[in-house]
């Protein structure tokens, strides 16, 4: 899977799974649980990581159970921290600046580094 979009700082989405940082990606496409995937930093380059997918749920599914259980504010600075992002704020403007105003429905795909 390539990783190739950079958070607020300019730090590569590759380098932040390497150094498990970011453990969360949002995808068009479901993954199944338990897909093993290399983590490049851009098409035919050569995998950094390996990383394995833990949990897989549509975007509205998750926003709003986690909602419930957690609370808003408490989620939002949760969720970014596992993108790699600072802010929700931040990642909202990266998903927008990649998908446009009329985000699609996405996938929250969380991972975990294997090697």
């Amino acid at each position: 899977m390539i990783f190739i979009s950079k958070n607020e700082k300019g730090e590569y989405a590759w380098d932040l799974v390497n150094r498990g940082i970011k453990t969360v990606t949002r995808r068009l496409k479901p993954l199944p649980v338990g897909k093993e995937f290399a983590v490049q930093p851009g098409r035919g380059k050569f995998a950094v990581c390996k990383a394995r997918v833990i949990s897989c749920m549509n975007d509205d599914y998750w926003y709003e159970h986690a909602i419930a259980e957690k609370g808003l504010e408490h989620l939002l600075d949760e969720e970014a921290k596992r993108e790699g992002f600072e802010t929700w704020e931040g990642l909202i403007g990266w998903l927008v600046s990649k998908y446009g105003e009329d985000l699609p429905k996405l996938f929250r795909i969380e991972f975990e580094k294997l090697s």
